[in-house]
């Protein structure tokens, strides 16, 4: 066994020498436009430096973009790519790791004991309720196509064709244009409409663009299991292209306020506002130019002034008449439309919601000023839909944002945290409704339709959300209490979200027990917590919390030996199960031994990605060796303990690394949300 690993090290480091400086040379544009701006950021800020500044953006634009790659990107890649050579094939190869690992065996080097007792950890665990995984509701509702097809042409069932109609947004900004009050929707011209054909038709001529779902399941490979084949497949997503690959949908939905009772903008101030809002938007492009942009000509809008049949509100004076100005058939396609259709207009994650939170600078006489956006009912109710989590955090080839707040400058809107049902009861009771009688009606669709995403949702991505304890909507006990509903959710991003002891320790006191059933990835890199906040988040592991938990992510979080020690004792539970990433964490040998001496008792494909940390030889030899000895000889094993420390430059270089990327994944949260 020893002269075969020992042929085998030989075997690998040649293979190093003939192929790390190509490999190194065709990675070397990746180094310019990924690793150098984020060394160059972390040398020029300290650990206690968040987000980056406009001012460094600036330079980061023409004309200055040119002269920072050549002069400034360029030569910290060189740095770069040299002390990977040196310290890789000269000083780190896997003949000299070999070499010592045999003369000093992995069994014979004192460590501390850093692992508590598995067996009672796993004993405690089973004892503890388990959220019930079975819900009722049809997230698919949410996510799919077919609902919204079906919202317009009739479900067969409680929606009928008809109940709901579309305006063209192309109609609607000319309409603006002309100055024209947008009129009810019995009195609007067919030319006003969009049918579901021509919808489907735009839909189709969606371009090509960047596959981001599949860079983002190539990225998680690599995270679980570094190699050869992962790593070219990471590559290649680079390159891969779909159509309509933001999955979108046509349609926006507009949330605004009601002027006056029996209209919502007699003088047609607001359809100015709106129309004025949307054509600045990005760069002067307006959301019609960028919608253009990704190949539809036109968007589908969804005002309920237009989209369903409304009262006369000449008649308004005259109570019977008003009441009477809406046939009874219209009534009734009034009521399938709020009881089966408002939900989706705003909670669907292919929807675009645009929110109208200002109000015209001229109002009708009489107007209640304290009367705004944040104060209504039902705009409560529609911005929390938008936010519960059906939507996605990120568009990839789209440039404009799923949800538009027409206040914000950069046409996106504030980043919240979803509102459990219980908070919708508390924000509506401080909520005013034009009708007293929809109030109850508006609670019960959210706790519907709350249920239905919350309960369903398979990912949420927070990364770069300030995680802030108190805050009224962004806190972590906040995020706890949605957590607690998320039953299938299977991947948490939490990277960035500023996360110290004490907000890691609010988070875990407010799960429950069971709480996040399926749950296989969490990630909770470049954060500011250190070993505290590792062992408050280890602790929910014992009280049943994410049991099916499959990889952990924990880069550029300054752990250190006892963070390491305190995940070391979870892999030892079986928690997580296949994976934990441990890059830039400031672990050392003591760390990284008791990693090692957890791996035998971790699941049985666990594996334990810790490079660029400022583990010795000692800690390096024994990490590998019990990846070896727990998956056979493999590349991977080798790729998962590279270490750059050994020249006086090297770790500086990584801590400059691993801070500027800290810094820039928390700036993720200074851009709006969607």
């Amino acid at each position: 066994m020893t002269a075969a690993r020992l042929l085998r090290s030989c075997v690998e480091t040649l293979v190093g020498f003939v192929f790390s400086p190509a490999f190194n040379l065709i990675a070397l544009p990746f180094y310019v436009l990924g690793a150098s701006p984020a060394i160059a950021l972390g040398l020029c800020s300290s650990d206690a430096a968040v987000g980056v500044p406009p001012t460094l953006l600036a330079w980061r634009r023409l004309p200055y973009l040119i002269p920072m790659v050549i002069f400034v990107d360029l030569p910290i890649a060189l740095v770069y790519a040299s002390t990977l050579l040196i310290e890789l094939l000269f000083l780190r190869n896997p003949l000299i790791l070999a070499v010592y690992s045999l003369c000093r065996r992995a069994s014979q080097l004192p460590y501390r004991e850093l692992i508590p007792d598995t067996e009672a950890s796993a004993s405690r665990s089973a004892d503890r309720p388990r959220a019930n995984c079975t819900n009722t509701n049809d997230g698919a509702r949410y996510r799919e196509h077919a609902s919204v097809w079906a919202a317009l042409e009739g479900d067969g069932d409680k929606v009928r064709p008809g109940d709901v109609r579309l305006i063209s947004l192309n109609w609607l900004m000319a309409l603006a244009e002309r100055g024209d009050v947008l009129p009810r929707r019995q009195d609007l011209p067919e030319e006003a409409f969009l049918s579901s054909a021509q919808l489907r038709r735009i839909e189709q001529g969606a371009r090509r663009g960047f596959d981001s779902a599949g860079f983002g399941e190539a990225l998680q490979r690599v995270s679980k299991e570094p190699s050869p084949s992962s790593f070219l497949a990471f590559f290649a997503s680079f390159f891969g292209r779909k159509r309509n690959p933001d999955r979108l949908l046509p349609i926006i939905s507009v949330s605004y306020c009601w002027l006056e009772a029996a209209h919502p903008d007699r003088e047609g101030r607001q359809l100015q506002l709106l129309c004025r809002k949307l054509r600045g938007l990005y760069g002067g492009r307006g959301l019609l130019g960028a919608c253009r942009a990704y190949g539809f000509s036109d968007m589908g809008v969804f005002l309920d002034w237009c989209s369903g049949y409304q009262k006369n509100p000449a008649l308004f004076a005259e109570r019977r008449a008003y009441e009477a100005s809406r046939s009874g058939e219209e009534k009734a396609a009034f009521g399938r439309m709020l009881e089966n259709t408002m939900d989706l207009w705003y909670a669907h994650r292919s929807v675009t919601v645009v929110l109208l939170t200002q109000l015209p600078d001229e109002l009708p006489a009489g107007f209640d000023r304290s009367r705004t956006y944040d104060t209504r009912g039902w705009t409560t109710f529609e911005r929390c839909s938008a936010e519960l989590g059906a939507k996605p955090a990120s568009l990839g080839f789209a440039k404009w944002k799923l949800v538009i707040d027409v206040a914000s400058d950069d046409g996106g809107a504030q980043r919240r945290l979803p509102a459990t049902p219980e908070r919708m009861a508390t924000l509506l009771a401080a909520c005013r409704f034009t009708n007293g009688a929809d109030s109850a009606a508006v609670l019960a669709l959210y706790k519907k339709t709350a249920k239905a995403v919350l309960g369903t949702v398979e990912k949420l991505n927070y990364m770069g959300l300030p995680l802030v304890r108190g805050d009224a909507w962004t806190s972590p006990a906040l995020l706890a209490e949605a957590l607690n509903h998320c039953e299938s959710l299977r991947t948490l991003e939490l990277g960035g979200t500023r996360l110290d002891d004490e907000g890691v320790a609010e988070l875990a006191a407010g799960l429950e027990d069971g709480a996040l059933p399926a749950l296989e990835y969490l990630n909770v890199a470049a954060n500011r917590f250190g070993a505290r906040g590792v062992g408050a988040l280890c602790g929910v592991f014992h009280r049943g919390v994410a049991p099916t938990l499959q990889m952990l992510g924990v880069a550029a979080t300054p752990i250190g030996d006892e963070g390491a020690a305190a995940l070391a004792a979870a892999l030892a539970t079986g928690k997580p199960s296949h994976g934990l990433s441990l890059l830039w964490c400031d672990v050392g040998d003591e760390g990284a031994m008791a990693l090692a001496a957890a791996l035998p008792a971790a699941g049985q494909g666990c594996r334990v990605l810790a490079l660029y940390n400022r583990i010795g030889l000692a800690g390096q030899a024994v990490l590998l060796e019990a990846l070896e000895a727990k998956h056979g000889p493999q590349m991977g094993n080798a790729m998962a303990v590279w270490q750059l420390n050994l020249l006086p430059w090297s770790y500086p270089l990584m801590r400059a690394l691993a801070r500027g990327w800290r810094r820039v994944v928390e700036s993720a949260g200074r851009f709006t949300i969607y």
